[in-house]
């Protein structure tokens, strides 16, 4: 009999984690320049192929390659129509934010610009999501969810739902 299974990770006690700052233009809170030690937790539902829905070591190799490259940098969406991100003359990254008009200069190997609109919980989440189905085999897979906490108890969550595939039963 086919099963869908599904396996999960917990970013927390897995240490699939990464420590960034952000900030989301015009929020009064927010908009100040601050950071989070964020946790990637994933659950995979799909067929059991073998042993194994994915390897465990394979999914948290996956993970940690994502946070490594997240991790204790600076985090800018570069589809925020609020911020003008420019290169300066050394190589550096420059922001303009939105209409409180800061300014900020970072070290180019400090930042990762994102294609996202904003770096709001919710959109690195969406993000994170489409860089791990990227990496995974899908074929067997029928869902992909992401939950990005950006600290103990609070959070946002992503979900890829994939075509029903032949012979798959269902769970139970």
């Amino acid at each position: 009999m086919n099963r869908r299974m599904w396996i999960e990770l917990d970013g927390w006690q897995a240490k699939l984690r990464f420590s960034a700052c952000h900030f989301i233009p015009n929020h009064p809170k927010c908009g100040h320049l601050h950071g989070h030690t964020y946790a990637i937790s994933v659950k995979i539902v799909g067929q059991q192929i073998g042993n194994f829905v994915i390897d465990f070591e394979d999914l948290k190799r996956y993970v940690g390659q994502i946070c490594e490259t997240l991790d204790h940098k600076t985090l800018l969406a570069s589809q925020d129509e609020s911020t003008q991100i420019t290169k300066t003359e050394t190589g550096d990254i420059a922001v303009t934010v939105g209409t409180s008009r800061k300014r900020y200069c970072f070290p180019k190997e400090d930042v990762v610009i994102l294609p996202i609109n904003s770096v709001s919980a919710e959109d690195l989440c969406s993000h994170l999501l489409d860089e791990l189905c990227n990496k995974l085999d899908l074929s067997t897979l029928s869902e992909v969810s992401v939950r990005l906490d950006e600290g103990l108890g609070q959070g946002a969550g992503s979900v890829r739902h994939f075509p029903q595939r032949e012979g798959d039963s269902g769970l139970g």
